[in-house]
């Protein structure tokens, strides 16, 4: 099924990139790198001297879906859950927003739209006069395809995933230590030998 209104409150809509300003105020806006590694980075802001209705779209609540529709072809599409405070930050005009129903898992959806086919489809589909910052647009994440299989499904695979993921960063965790005891091993070596 495509990510019709059916599954979301509304069509996917960009949001808005006035100048910013280098001293803070009282709106900020996300960077394209808070959703560039596919989980929402609080620190990634930057600040506009504009107030924005408090009932506007543009501002985040928790849950929402952020795609980027510009970035480089290896980027573009990348999507995050937004789960930082309501009404703290609006998104910019290189991302799109939406908000999942309920009965739909706002974590599948992320999941599914991080899947390789999904992030094939995005590169396959992007287009744009600047070859390093392609665009995808709303008819093409409207457009995209996914499995919606019932909460239940919903649920156990997005417990599988992350269980898959934990166990990744594990990996990871521990590969880095490794290395760092290599160094050191290394470092003592041609201290010992070398003086």
């Amino acid at each position: 099924m495509g990510l019709s209104p059916g599954y979301f409150y509304d069509d996917p809509r960009n949001g808005y990139s006035p100048k910013t300003v280098d001293f803070p105020t009282n709106t900020k806006t996300l960077k394209l790198g808070a959703i560039t590694k596919g989980k929402f980075i609080e620190s990634e802001i930057k600040y506009i001297d504009e107030i924005i209705p408090n009932d506007s779209y543009l501002w985040l609540k928790s849950g929402d879906i952020l795609i980027q529709r510009s970035n480089s072809i290896d980027y573009v599409g990348v999507s995050a859950i937004y789960n930082g405070d309501d009404n703290n930050f609006i998104y910019p005009d290189l991302m799109m927003k939406v908000k999942t129903v309920i009965g739909i898992s706002e974590k599948y959806i992320h999941f599914a739209l991080s899947s390789k086919c999904v992030r094939e489809y995005y590169r396959c589909n992007a287009s744009g006069a600047q070859k390093s910052m392609p665009k995808i647009n709303q008819k093409t994440v409207s457009s995209t395809l996914l499995p919606i299989p019932p909460p239940s499904e919903q649920k156990a695979i997005v417990a599988k995933v992350e269980k898959l993921f934990a166990y990744c960063e594990e990996l990871e965790k521990q590969i880095s230590k490794s290395q760092r005891e290599s160094d050191q091993l290394m470092q003592s070596i041609l201290k010992e030998a070398f003086g």
